[in-house]
């Protein structure tokens, strides 16, 4: 079922280690930030306890939540954090969204011509 990072007691790597896949999601607070751009628990495991997760081929879709009129240079940039970092753990990742429709100047979050999630 659903749970909130923040909220994970013991191990996440016990956690994720539940569900055949996770669909994971986050806001972005820290907008223009290289790292840790969500403001949540996510930023606080990301290059922590995350980086020793074995989860290598788990499949990983990400949503984000974002303003693409108030915040059009940095729309939904925790989102594209959030899938690097799965990524990087050999994660397959799913759910590319096209960016058509959107009022952004620019966001971390799209890869080759889709948002990594949304």
């Amino acid at each position: 079922g659903p749970f909130e990072i923040d909220e994970v007691q013991g191990s996440v790597a016990d956690e994720f280690a539940k569900y055949d896949s996770l669909i994971v999601g986050t806001p972005t607070w820290n907008t223009g930030a290289d790292m840790e751009r969500s403001g949540t628990g996510w930023d606080e495991i990301y290059y922590s306890e995350m980086q020793e997760l074995n989860i290598a081929g788990k499949k990983v879709a990400v949503f984000g939540l974002g303003d693409s009129v108030s915040y059009s240079e940095n729309y939904a940039d925790a989102t594209g954090e959030l899938h690097d970092v799965f990524e990087a753990l050999g994660c397959k990742m799913m759910g590319y969204t096209s960016t058509e429709g959107y009022l952004h100047d620019d966001s971390k979050a799209i890869r080759g011509e889709k948002f990594c999630g949304l």
